[in-house]
């Protein structure tokens, strides 16, 4: 099977590796591990020009069975010449692909898109992934702060522009696969075949291990204070400053808790400046951004309980980090937390935007050691059955099933 992935994300080459985000770096390795070798048609950039949205950047070589075909960065739209290239190359990649693989693209590079549409001309198989709830994340993070008239027109018409993008994209593939709760709630409706899937980073071996988890459930049991983690982006829309001030609740109810937040961004520094005017900036680490991602997560077992306040409904990998560590998880509710969490089985769901609702979740924990033993339990048995691999078997059987149904007609 001749795969070919198209997408905005940048590669960049280094002596003999080539170079890319670290977390997509993963992906790709799992996509190859499933489906065999993999072509990629991305924009090239300098190494050094690479940026990461996850903890670092990672290489790649030969034997991860994965190539690249390079696309010309975006400069403007005004610079025709390079938009002429771009679809020639990807044209050109099509035509030596049996089945195209595209996502939800971002401004500006929504022109790729020419990739899945000349697939479906050429009655190419075509697989459309709907990757995270960017509409619910661009009006939070660009729309709703922008305070100019004529640009927030221009942000909402490019928002709506790219939500109608996505729509035609999966009434037309061969098959979708909605990676988020908010994606289901979209676009189901609009796909000619969708699925709902699950994207775990872990391993069975990398759920931490029975002896370590005995130990943090001794720990549970001694009435240890408890250890709170949490590990994203320290941005806004990811509502740390409810964590920190929740914090602050319990320190006035006499409930001792120790907080280690993971993670960089804008908000460090206010987030610093709020623990140190609620007088608990003894309670709370910012220990920063910690990779590969196995450091990670042995961080994160360090823990007693995950927090995951976000305030849209963006959906993170951190739920099954968090369970891979055999640490329950105390979000807010919304549809990606609702959908993955478990209220009460392997977590806790509390109202969006409530402070003092989410110190009610951990000081619930706090009182009752053996529901939080019980929902340790049973996460770390969750992490076990979500794997990466399973979901790799899930998600490859589901591509070979488009070439089956060919051989049949």
């Amino acid at each position: 099977m001749r795969y070919l992935l198209i997408t905005s994300i940048p590669f960049g080459r280094q002596n003999d590796s080539l170079v890319i985000d670290g977390l997509w770096a993963e992906d790709l390795k799992a996509l190859a591990a499933a489906a065999g070798p993999v072509t990629v048609a991305a924009p090239e950039l300098k190494a050094e020009e690479l940026k990461s949205w996850g903890p670092a950047l990672a290489t790649l070589t030969a034997q991860d069975q994965i190539s690249f075909v390079s696309l010309p960065k975006y400069t403007s739209r005004f610079n025709v010449s390079n938009l002429i290239r771009s679809r020639r190359i990807l044209y050109d990649a099509v035509l030596n692909a049996d089945i195209v693989h595209s996502s939800n693209l971002f401004h500006p590079y929504t022109f790729l898109y020419y990739g899945h549409d000349v697939a479906i001309r050429l009655k190419r198989k075509t697989l459309f992934v709907v990757a995270e709830d960017f509409y619910d994340m661009e009006v939070w993070g660009w729309l709703r702060r922008e305070s100019n008239p004529l640009k927030r027109w221009r942000a909402r018409r490019i928002i709506l522009q790219q939500d109608r993008h996505v729509r035609k994209r999966v009434q037309s593939s061969s098959l979708t696969f909605l990676h988020t709760p908010a994606a289901v709630a979209r676009y189901r409706e609009y796909a000619a075949n969708a699925v709902a899937i699950r994207q775990p980073m872990h391993e069975e071996n990398e759920v931490i291990s029975v002896e370590r988890f005995q130990a943090k459930c001794a720990s549970i049991r001694n009435n240890d204070p408890l250890i709170l983690c949490a590990a994203c982006r320290l941005e806004p829309l990811k509502g740390v400053d409810f964590m920190v001030r929740a914090i602050a609740i319990l320190k006035q109810r006499g409930i001792p808790v120790r907080a280690r937040f993971y993670g960089r961004g804008q908000q460090l520094t206010s987030l610093k400046r709020i623990a140190r005017r609620l007088e608990v900036e003894d309670q709370v680490d910012f220990p920063g951004s910690l990779a590969p991602i196995a450091t990670l997560r042995e961080a994160l077992a360090e823990g007693h309980l995950f927090l995951m306040p976000h305030l849209t409904s963006d959906f993170g990998r951190a739920f099954f980090d968090a369970m891979a560590a055999g640490s329950p998880v105390i979000a807010f509710r919304s549809r990606a937390s609702e959908d993955t969490v478990r209220h009460e089985v392997d977590g806790l769901i509390t109202p969006n935007a409530d402070d003092e609702g989410l110190a009610d979740g951990i000081a619930r924990f706090h009182h009752d050691r053996e529901m939080l033993v019980r929902t340790a339990i049973a996460a770390r048995i969750r992490a076990l059955d979500n794997t990466k691999s399973f979901w790799n078997r899930y998600r490859l059987q589901m591509i070979q099933g488009l070439f089956d149904e060919s051989a049949v007609e």
